[in-house]
């Protein structure tokens, strides 16, 4: 069976035919493949991710965290579906927000790391009540490192909080 990698909706426990097992063990099932948190029908659950992926969110955050990802064949990955902009998703990814910290953590090694979609998508929203944790991640040193063997630091993270940053002081000053 094609996969873009393991961190897709085929293997995620919030794909309602997988009865909230994580893995391939429903992988044959001719149950459609339905995300259970975004209500939303997934033609290709192999080649489509999201941040809620217990590779990545491994605590089951049932709250969307960003985009819904599609990966066209092994050309990158590209947004399909926007993160849904309610409150409650607001105050989850503020929530998650306020739980980063300086020295990152292990995580699957393709695609976007949560926290990063996490930053991002605060400032896409232009939500100006991440601002103060915001600046807190922008000071992070970039250095910050898993070590190895996939070696993840701060630096993207640092620089999507300085993005974030600025969208939210432009549509402020707008």
């Amino acid at each position: 069976m094609p996969n873009g990698g393991s961190d897709c909706c085929g293997t995620c426990w919030f794909n309602h035919r997988n009865h909230g097992e994580a893995g391939y063990a429903h992988a044959r099932s001719d149950e459609p493949a339905y995300c259970e948190i975004r209500d939303v029908e997934i033609p290709n659950p192999f080649w489509t991710y999201c941040a809620n992926h217990p590779h990545r969110s491994p605590e089951r955050n049932r709250v969307p965290v960003g985009p819904i990802f599609v990966d066209t064949r092994d050309e990158g990955r590209e947004i399909w579906k926007d993160c849904p902009d309610t409150e409650e998703v607001r105050m989850g990814l503020l929530k998650l927000l306020a739980r980063i910290k300086e020295q990152p953590q292990e995580e699957y090694p393709i695609g976007i790391y949560r926290d990063e979609v996490v930053v991002w998508q605060l400032g896409e929203f232009r939500e100006q009540r991440a601002t103060p944790d915001l600046k807190r991640i922008a000071k992070f040193d970039s250095r910050a490192s898993t070590g190895d063997p996939f070696r993840r630091s701060r630096a993207s993270l640092v620089k999507a909080a300085e993005v974030a940053l600025m969208k939210i002081s432009a549509d402020a000053q707008a």
